[in-house]
């Protein structure tokens, strides 16, 4: 499934179609990954055996990339303080 990232926490009315979704199931885990402007940014995954939340940031590109990112990662239920550790490691796990 594919779907544009909504605007929910950000001041923007939209994202006009520049960042978007794209979701991914199977019986193991069930997995969003975040493409702005087409390239792969973010990757969120719910992991059914261990009951793991893992977030995977894939690098800074451009303020606006930057912003879809903070907003992929808020819906998905990190905190501010998360999210910059978040953005400082790269990799960050969380018990559901």
């Amino acid at each position: 499934m594919k779907y544009d990232l909504e605007c929910r926490y950000d001041s923007r009315a939209s994202f006009y179609g520049k960042a978007v979704i794209e979701e991914h199931e199977d019986n193991i885990c069930k997995s969003y990954c975040l493409k702005s402007y087409g390239t792969l940014v973010a990757i969120y995954t719910e992991d059914k055996t261990s009951n793991l939340k893992q977030y995977d940031y894939l690098g800074k590109y451009s303020q606006t990339t930057t912003r879809h990112q903070k907003e992929f990662f808020k819906q998905n239920g990190l905190s501010d303080k998360e999210i910059k550790e978040l953005f400082n490691k790269g990799h960050l796990e969380k018990e559901c």
